[in-house]
């Protein structure tokens, strides 16, 4: 499989860029709106995408507009707030991936 990790990556570091998809993403800033746009995820086309952030955080991620934005292209979107620690599997049945947490 293929995955793609953006770090901190915003909008104006995905423009311009020529990419191919990508199976994963994992998505850039934490799920900021200031990332993942349209064009950026039309080009990768990820059928999952992990979005890192805390639980509760002080800054609102992952944005919601980002989350419309995932949604509209059809990928699946795992967040570590909600499932703990995220690992992704790649197999013969394809993508699996499974959270591990305690987030009482």
């Amino acid at each position: 499989g293929s995955v793609l990790f953006t770090g901190d990556m915003g909008e104006e570091r995905e423009r311009g860029l020529q990419l191919q998809q990508y199976a994963v993403l994992k998505a850039g800033h934490h799920g900021s709106h200031y990332s993942s746009s349209m064009e950026f995820l039309e080009q990768v086309q990820p059928k999952l995408t992990v979005i890192s952030c805390g639980r509760g955080n002080r800054y609102g991620h992952p944005h919601q507009e980002t989350l419309e934005r995932l949604q509209a292209i059809g990928s699946n979107v795992v967040r570590t707030d909600e499932l703990g620690c995220i690992k992704v599997v790649f197999d013969a049945e394809g993508i699996k991936c499974y959270g591990y947490a305690d987030l009482q």
